[in-house]
Protein backbone atom coordinates (compact mmCIF):
# COMPACT_ATOMS: atom_id res chain seq x y z
CA UNK A 1 0.00 0.00 0.00
CA UNK A 2 1.50 3.13 -0.63
CA UNK A 3 1.98 5.66 1.32
CA UNK A 4 0.90 9.42 1.35
CA UNK A 5 4.41 10.66 -0.42
CA UNK A 6 3.86 8.52 -3.17
CA UNK A 7 0.77 9.34 -3.88
CA UNK A 8 1.37 12.76 -3.83
CA UNK A 9 4.38 12.19 -6.34
CA UNK A 10 1.76 10.84 -8.51
CA UNK A 11 -0.66 13.31 -8.73
CA UNK A 12 2.86 15.74 -9.46
CA UNK A 13 3.68 13.75 -12.21
CA UNK A 14 0.56 13.87 -13.89
CA UNK A 15 0.02 9.67 -13.73
CA UNK A 16 -4.07 8.49 -12.52
CA UNK A 17 -3.75 7.40 -9.24
CA UNK A 18 -4.57 3.94 -8.63
CA UNK A 19 -8.34 2.95 -8.58
CA UNK A 20 -9.60 1.94 -4.89
CA UNK A 21 -10.75 -1.45 -4.97
CA UNK A 22 -14.60 -1.56 -4.35
CA UNK A 23 -15.69 -2.76 -1.04
CA UNK A 24 -16.93 -6.38 -0.78
CA UNK A 25 -20.68 -6.54 -0.25
CA UNK A 26 -20.80 -7.59 3.23
CA UNK A 27 -22.66 -10.96 3.11
CA UNK A 28 -26.27 -11.57 4.95
CA UNK A 29 -25.59 -12.11 8.61
CA UNK A 30 -27.88 -15.39 8.31
CA UNK A 31 -30.04 -17.00 5.86
CA UNK A 32 -34.05 -16.30 5.24
CA UNK A 33 -36.32 -17.66 3.24
CA UNK A 34 -39.93 -16.30 3.77
CA UNK A 35 -42.91 -17.88 2.05
CA UNK A 36 -46.97 -16.93 2.18
CA UNK A 37 -49.77 -19.75 2.64
CA UNK A 38 -53.10 -18.62 1.75
CA UNK A 39 -55.54 -18.30 5.22
CA UNK A 40 -58.09 -20.43 3.11
CA UNK A 41 -55.47 -23.54 4.05
CA UNK A 42 -55.24 -22.70 7.81
CA UNK A 43 -58.43 -24.53 8.83
CA UNK A 44 -60.39 -21.02 10.03
CA UNK A 45 -56.93 -19.70 12.23
CA UNK A 46 -57.91 -15.69 11.46
CA UNK A 47 -61.75 -16.89 13.65
CA UNK A 48 -60.26 -18.05 16.20
CA UNK A 49 -60.63 -16.27 19.86
CA UNK A 50 -59.99 -15.63 23.05
CA UNK A 51 -62.60 -17.76 24.88
CA UNK A 52 -61.84 -20.94 22.10
CA UNK A 53 -58.13 -20.58 23.14
CA UNK A 54 -58.73 -20.85 27.15
CA UNK A 55 -61.33 -23.56 26.57
CA UNK A 56 -58.44 -25.26 24.35
CA UNK A 57 -55.36 -24.68 27.04
CA UNK A 58 -57.59 -24.14 30.49
CA UNK A 59 -54.22 -23.11 31.87
CA UNK A 60 -53.39 -19.97 29.37
CA UNK A 61 -52.00 -17.05 30.77
CA UNK A 62 -52.58 -14.25 27.97
CA UNK A 63 -54.71 -11.71 28.72
CA UNK A 64 -55.41 -11.14 24.53
CA UNK A 65 -55.79 -13.30 21.49
CA UNK A 66 -55.19 -11.35 18.50
CA UNK A 67 -54.45 -13.70 15.40
CA UNK A 68 -52.13 -11.25 14.10
CA UNK A 69 -49.80 -10.88 17.13
CA UNK A 70 -49.22 -14.22 17.22
CA UNK A 71 -46.05 -16.33 16.88
CA UNK A 72 -45.87 -19.85 15.40
CA UNK A 73 -42.84 -21.14 16.58
CA UNK A 74 -40.86 -24.13 15.53
CA UNK A 75 -36.83 -24.99 15.85
CA UNK A 76 -34.83 -27.85 14.26
CA UNK A 77 -31.50 -28.49 16.33
CA UNK A 78 -28.22 -30.08 16.51
CA UNK A 79 -29.59 -32.86 19.45
CA UNK A 80 -33.04 -34.14 20.65
CA UNK A 81 -31.83 -34.17 23.99
CA UNK A 82 -30.93 -30.36 25.16
CA UNK A 83 -28.08 -29.38 27.03
CA UNK A 84 -25.70 -27.03 27.04
CA UNK A 85 -24.03 -28.38 23.84
CA UNK A 86 -27.55 -28.33 21.83
CA UNK A 87 -27.85 -25.00 19.54
CA UNK A 88 -31.11 -24.33 17.45
CA UNK A 89 -29.44 -23.88 13.92
CA UNK A 90 -32.52 -23.13 11.56
CA UNK A 91 -35.66 -21.42 13.68
CA UNK A 92 -39.15 -21.38 12.11
CA UNK A 93 -41.87 -18.57 12.52
CA UNK A 94 -45.09 -17.98 10.96
CA UNK A 95 -46.95 -15.15 11.81
CA UNK A 96 -50.84 -13.22 10.00
CA UNK A 97 -50.95 -10.86 7.87
CA UNK A 98 -52.95 -8.97 5.01
CA UNK A 99 -51.03 -11.40 2.36
CA UNK A 100 -52.07 -14.31 4.69
CA UNK A 101 -49.65 -16.72 6.45
CA UNK A 102 -45.74 -15.29 6.05
CA UNK A 103 -43.62 -18.28 7.26
CA UNK A 104 -40.05 -17.02 7.70
CA UNK A 105 -36.93 -19.79 8.08
CA UNK A 106 -34.00 -18.75 9.79
CA UNK A 107 -30.21 -20.60 9.16
CA UNK A 108 -26.88 -20.24 10.99
CA UNK A 109 -25.11 -21.64 8.49
CA UNK A 110 -22.00 -21.45 10.70
CA UNK A 111 -22.12 -20.72 14.40
CA UNK A 112 -20.67 -17.50 14.63
CA UNK A 113 -24.12 -16.46 12.89
CA UNK A 114 -26.09 -17.14 15.93
CA UNK A 115 -26.30 -14.30 18.01
CA UNK A 116 -27.59 -12.49 14.74
CA UNK A 117 -30.23 -14.89 14.05
CA UNK A 118 -31.11 -14.55 17.60
CA UNK A 119 -31.33 -11.19 17.52
CA UNK A 120 -33.97 -11.20 14.84
CA UNK A 121 -35.81 -13.68 16.30
CA UNK A 122 -35.96 -11.68 19.78
CA UNK A 123 -37.29 -8.45 17.69
CA UNK A 124 -39.66 -10.97 16.26
CA UNK A 125 -40.98 -12.12 20.13
CA UNK A 126 -40.91 -8.62 21.52
CA UNK A 127 -43.56 -8.07 18.30
CA UNK A 128 -46.21 -10.72 19.38
CA UNK A 129 -48.64 -11.20 22.07
CA UNK A 130 -48.47 -15.07 22.17
CA UNK A 131 -46.47 -18.16 21.32
CA UNK A 132 -48.07 -20.97 19.58
CA UNK A 133 -45.61 -24.45 19.71
CA UNK A 134 -45.99 -27.79 19.81
CA UNK A 135 -44.23 -29.56 23.07
CA UNK A 136 -42.06 -25.72 22.94
CA UNK A 137 -42.73 -25.60 27.03
CA UNK A 138 -40.42 -28.20 27.48
CA UNK A 139 -37.98 -27.73 24.95
CA UNK A 140 -37.89 -24.95 22.39
CA UNK A 141 -38.51 -22.15 24.67
CA UNK A 142 -36.32 -23.02 27.39
CA UNK A 143 -33.77 -24.45 24.28
CA UNK A 144 -34.17 -20.46 22.95
CA UNK A 145 -33.96 -18.69 26.31
CA UNK A 146 -30.83 -20.44 27.17
CA UNK A 147 -29.22 -19.61 23.72
CA UNK A 148 -30.29 -16.10 24.06
CA UNK A 149 -28.46 -15.59 27.56
CA UNK A 150 -25.43 -16.80 26.61
CA UNK A 151 -25.25 -14.66 23.28
CA UNK A 152 -26.60 -11.61 25.68
CA UNK A 153 -29.88 -11.48 24.60
CA UNK A 154 -32.56 -10.66 27.38
CA UNK A 155 -35.76 -11.90 26.57
CA UNK A 156 -37.63 -14.18 29.12
CA UNK A 157 -39.26 -16.52 26.61
CA UNK A 158 -40.52 -18.71 28.74
CA UNK A 159 -42.88 -16.21 31.14
CA UNK A 160 -44.36 -15.49 27.70
CA UNK A 161 -48.45 -16.01 27.06
CA UNK A 162 -47.94 -19.84 24.93
CA UNK A 163 -50.39 -22.07 23.94
CA UNK A 164 -48.82 -25.76 23.74
CA UNK A 165 -50.25 -27.77 21.05
CA UNK A 166 -48.88 -31.04 22.23
CA UNK A 167 -50.83 -30.94 25.75
CA UNK A 168 -54.18 -29.49 24.50
CA UNK A 169 -54.19 -32.08 21.66
CA UNK A 170 -53.43 -35.28 24.11
CA UNK A 171 -56.51 -33.79 26.16
CA UNK A 172 -58.82 -34.11 23.45
CA UNK A 173 -57.38 -36.81 20.87
CA UNK A 174 -55.04 -38.98 22.76
CA UNK A 175 -57.87 -41.48 23.67
CA UNK A 176 -58.41 -42.04 19.89
CA UNK A 177 -54.87 -41.87 18.72
CA UNK A 178 -53.01 -43.34 21.32
CA UNK A 179 -49.83 -41.20 19.98
CA UNK A 180 -49.72 -37.26 18.96
CA UNK A 181 -47.19 -36.29 17.51
CA UNK A 182 -47.60 -33.89 15.13
CA UNK A 183 -47.11 -35.98 11.98
CA UNK A 184 -50.32 -38.42 13.81
CA UNK A 185 -52.07 -35.47 14.05
CA UNK A 186 -51.72 -34.01 10.68
CA UNK A 187 -52.93 -37.58 8.96
CA UNK A 188 -56.11 -38.87 11.20
CA UNK A 189 -57.04 -34.81 12.49
CA UNK A 190 -55.85 -32.51 9.39
CA UNK A 191 -56.36 -35.13 6.68
CA UNK A 192 -52.50 -34.40 5.49
CA UNK A 193 -50.07 -36.73 4.64
CA UNK A 194 -46.55 -35.55 4.02
CA UNK A 195 -44.39 -37.42 1.35
CA UNK A 196 -40.64 -37.95 2.06
CA UNK A 197 -40.77 -36.26 5.31
CA UNK A 198 -37.28 -36.31 6.97
CA UNK A 199 -37.47 -37.94 10.27
CA UNK A 200 -36.78 -35.66 13.14
CA UNK A 201 -33.67 -38.32 14.14
CA UNK A 202 -31.81 -37.43 10.52
CA UNK A 203 -32.37 -33.85 11.15
CA UNK A 204 -28.62 -33.21 13.70
CA UNK A 205 -26.80 -35.34 11.45
CA UNK A 206 -28.09 -33.41 8.19
CA UNK A 207 -26.81 -29.85 9.54
CA UNK A 208 -23.72 -31.36 10.48
CA UNK A 209 -23.22 -32.73 7.47
CA UNK A 210 -23.80 -29.42 5.72
CA UNK A 211 -20.88 -27.68 8.57
CA UNK A 212 -18.48 -30.08 6.80
CA UNK A 213 -19.17 -29.72 3.03
CA UNK A 214 -20.80 -26.44 2.88
CA UNK A 215 -23.56 -27.50 0.50
CA UNK A 216 -27.08 -25.88 1.13
CA UNK A 217 -29.26 -28.60 -0.50
CA UNK A 218 -28.32 -31.37 2.13
CA UNK A 219 -30.58 -28.45 4.57
CA UNK A 220 -33.37 -28.52 1.76
CA UNK A 221 -35.63 -31.50 3.44
CA UNK A 222 -34.82 -29.66 6.81
CA UNK A 223 -36.00 -26.81 5.83
CA UNK A 224 -39.26 -28.72 4.41
CA UNK A 225 -40.07 -30.54 7.33
CA UNK A 226 -39.60 -27.43 9.25
CA UNK A 227 -42.09 -25.37 6.58
CA UNK A 228 -44.56 -28.07 7.56
CA UNK A 229 -44.51 -27.76 11.11
CA UNK A 230 -45.10 -24.21 11.49
CA UNK A 231 -47.39 -24.46 9.19
CA UNK A 232 -49.49 -27.36 11.04
CA UNK A 233 -49.49 -25.21 13.75
CA UNK A 234 -51.66 -23.06 12.72
CA UNK A 235 -54.15 -25.45 10.96
CA UNK A 236 -54.06 -27.45 14.57
CA UNK A 237 -54.66 -24.43 16.19
CA UNK A 238 -57.84 -23.42 13.75
CA UNK A 239 -59.00 -27.27 14.03
CA UNK A 240 -58.68 -27.47 17.79
CA UNK A 241 -60.75 -24.14 18.38
CA UNK A 242 -63.45 -25.33 16.22
CA UNK A 243 -63.50 -28.28 18.12
CA UNK A 244 -64.58 -26.44 21.18
CA UNK A 245 -66.62 -24.09 19.51
CA UNK A 246 -68.90 -26.48 17.57
CA UNK A 247 -68.21 -29.72 19.47
CA UNK A 248 -71.93 -31.64 18.62
CA UNK A 249 -69.75 -31.71 14.78
CA UNK A 250 -67.29 -34.13 16.05
CA UNK A 251 -67.29 -37.55 14.26
CA UNK A 252 -65.70 -39.51 16.89
CA UNK A 253 -66.95 -40.26 20.44
CA UNK A 254 -63.61 -40.00 21.89
CA UNK A 255 -62.91 -36.62 20.88
CA UNK A 256 -65.87 -35.21 22.12
CA UNK A 257 -65.36 -36.91 25.64
CA UNK A 258 -61.64 -35.43 25.42
CA UNK A 259 -63.32 -32.32 24.49
CA UNK A 260 -65.59 -32.67 27.34
CA UNK A 261 -63.38 -33.72 30.02
CA UNK A 262 -61.07 -30.59 29.01
CA UNK A 263 -64.03 -28.57 29.37
CA UNK A 264 -64.53 -30.09 32.92
CA UNK A 265 -61.15 -29.71 33.90
CA UNK A 266 -61.36 -25.43 33.18
CA UNK A 267 -64.61 -25.04 34.78
CA UNK A 268 -66.92 -25.02 32.11
CA UNK A 269 -69.62 -27.63 33.47
CA UNK A 270 -72.35 -26.76 31.68
CA UNK A 271 -71.04 -27.10 28.24
CA UNK A 272 -68.86 -30.30 29.83
CA UNK A 273 -72.24 -31.79 30.61
CA UNK A 274 -73.41 -31.41 27.13
CA UNK A 275 -70.78 -32.72 25.45
CA UNK A 276 -71.52 -35.81 28.17
CA UNK A 277 -75.42 -36.01 27.60
CA UNK A 278 -74.72 -36.38 23.41
CA UNK A 279 -72.22 -39.00 24.40
CA UNK A 280 -75.04 -41.02 25.89
CA UNK A 281 -76.32 -42.79 22.97
CA UNK A 282 -72.65 -43.64 21.49
CA UNK A 283 -70.44 -46.67 22.52
CA UNK A 284 -68.61 -44.09 25.01
CA UNK A 285 -71.90 -43.75 27.14
CA UNK A 286 -70.93 -45.06 30.50
CA UNK A 287 -67.72 -43.26 30.62
CA UNK A 288 -69.61 -40.02 29.51
CA UNK A 289 -72.21 -40.85 32.42
CA UNK A 290 -69.50 -41.36 34.98
CA UNK A 291 -68.13 -38.23 33.98
CA UNK A 292 -71.84 -36.88 34.29
CA UNK A 293 -72.11 -38.15 37.50
CA UNK A 294 -68.60 -36.76 38.93
CA UNK A 295 -69.94 -33.58 37.70
CA UNK A 296 -73.41 -33.33 39.53
CA UNK A 297 -71.13 -34.97 43.05
CA UNK A 298 -68.96 -31.94 42.88
CA UNK A 299 -71.17 -29.77 42.25
CA UNK A 300 -73.54 -31.17 45.36
CA UNK A 301 -76.38 -31.45 43.16
CA UNK A 302 -77.54 -34.76 44.83
CA UNK A 303 -80.74 -35.41 42.89
CA UNK A 304 -79.30 -35.40 39.53
CA UNK A 305 -76.37 -37.09 40.34
CA UNK A 306 -78.15 -40.33 42.37
CA UNK A 307 -80.71 -40.43 38.86
CA UNK A 308 -77.57 -40.53 36.73
CA UNK A 309 -76.53 -43.28 38.47
CA UNK A 310 -79.44 -45.49 38.75
CA UNK A 311 -80.09 -44.38 35.04
CA UNK A 312 -76.52 -46.23 34.96
CA UNK A 313 -77.65 -49.13 36.92
CA UNK A 314 -80.89 -49.86 34.63
CA UNK A 315 -78.75 -50.09 31.54
CA UNK A 316 -76.08 -52.32 32.57
CA UNK A 317 -73.30 -49.64 32.25
CA UNK A 318 -70.73 -48.41 34.67
CA UNK A 319 -69.81 -51.98 36.22
CA UNK A 320 -69.69 -51.46 40.08
CA UNK A 321 -68.80 -47.56 39.89
CA UNK A 322 -72.92 -46.37 39.90
CA UNK A 323 -73.37 -49.06 42.56
CA UNK A 324 -70.26 -47.98 45.26
CA UNK A 325 -71.47 -44.01 44.27
CA UNK A 326 -74.78 -45.00 45.66
CA UNK A 327 -73.40 -46.28 48.46
CA UNK A 328 -71.52 -43.44 49.08
CA UNK A 329 -74.05 -41.10 48.78
CA UNK A 330 -76.66 -43.16 51.02
CA UNK A 331 -74.01 -43.67 53.87
CA UNK A 332 -72.68 -40.19 54.07
CA UNK A 333 -74.96 -37.76 52.58
CA UNK A 334 -78.78 -39.29 53.16
CA UNK A 335 -77.48 -40.80 56.40
CA UNK A 336 -79.48 -44.00 55.08
CA UNK A 337 -77.51 -47.03 56.13
CA UNK A 338 -80.48 -49.63 55.34
CA UNK A 339 -80.16 -48.21 51.56
CA UNK A 340 -76.47 -48.03 51.54
CA UNK A 341 -76.50 -51.40 52.16
CA UNK A 342 -78.59 -52.30 49.56
CA UNK A 343 -76.46 -50.70 46.47
CA UNK A 344 -73.24 -52.08 48.32
CA UNK A 345 -74.56 -55.86 48.13
CA UNK A 346 -75.58 -54.64 44.49
CA UNK A 347 -71.63 -54.18 43.69
CA UNK A 348 -71.04 -57.16 45.15
CA UNK A 349 -72.90 -58.98 43.15
CA UNK A 350 -72.12 -57.78 40.09
CA UNK A 351 -68.48 -58.55 40.80
CA UNK A 352 -69.14 -61.83 41.56
CA UNK A 353 -71.13 -62.16 38.32
CA UNK A 354 -68.55 -61.13 36.17
CA UNK A 355 -66.08 -62.70 38.10
CA UNK A 356 -66.22 -66.20 35.94
CA UNK A 357 -66.15 -64.08 33.03
CA UNK A 358 -63.34 -61.47 33.06
CA UNK A 359 -61.84 -62.66 36.64
CA UNK A 360 -62.16 -60.79 40.16
CA UNK A 361 -60.77 -57.98 40.85
CA UNK A 362 -59.74 -59.28 44.35
CA UNK A 363 -58.18 -55.77 46.03
CA UNK A 364 -62.13 -54.41 45.16
CA UNK A 365 -64.27 -56.98 46.26
CA UNK A 366 -62.11 -56.93 49.33
CA UNK A 367 -63.12 -53.61 49.52
CA UNK A 368 -66.72 -54.02 48.49
CA UNK A 369 -66.64 -56.50 51.90
CA UNK A 370 -65.27 -54.21 54.04
CA UNK A 371 -68.00 -51.66 53.04
CA UNK A 372 -70.76 -54.14 53.59
CA UNK A 373 -69.23 -55.13 56.94
CA UNK A 374 -69.34 -51.54 57.97
CA UNK A 375 -72.52 -50.82 57.24
CA UNK A 376 -74.21 -53.88 58.76
CA UNK A 377 -72.09 -53.21 62.00
CA UNK A 378 -73.83 -49.65 61.46
CA UNK A 379 -77.47 -50.51 60.86
CA UNK A 380 -76.69 -52.73 63.96
CA UNK A 381 -75.67 -50.10 66.19
CA UNK A 382 -78.93 -48.07 65.03
CA UNK A 383 -81.36 -50.94 65.24
CA UNK A 384 -79.71 -51.53 69.25
CA UNK A 385 -80.59 -47.98 70.02
CA UNK A 386 -83.52 -48.02 68.48
CA UNK A 387 -84.72 -51.17 70.67
CA UNK A 388 -82.93 -49.11 73.66
CA UNK A 389 -85.21 -45.81 73.25
CA UNK A 390 -88.34 -48.32 72.93
CA UNK A 391 -87.56 -49.79 75.71
CA UNK A 392 -86.81 -46.53 77.85
CA UNK A 393 -90.38 -45.00 76.70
Amino acid sequence: MRNLRERLMAVASGKPAAPRPEPEKKAEPFFCREQIVPLRSLCGIEYTTLDEIRACDPRFAGSSWDVRRVLFLDTETTGLSGGAGTVAFEIGVGFIDDRGMVIRQYVMRDYSEEAAMLAEIAALLRQADTIVSFNGKTFDLPLLESRMVMNRIRLPVTQMPHVDLLHAARRVYKLRLKRCNLATLEEAVLGQQRQDDLPGALVPQRYFDYVRTKEFALLEDVLRHNFDDVKSLACLTGHLCAAFRAPETLTHPEDLLGVGRTLMRGGRTQQARACFKILGHSTLSSQAHMHLAASYKKEKEWAEAVKTCQSMIAQGSGGTWPYIELAKYYEHIAKDNARALVYANGALRYTLNVAPLWGADEQQTAQIRRRIDRLRRKQERETDSQIQEERSR
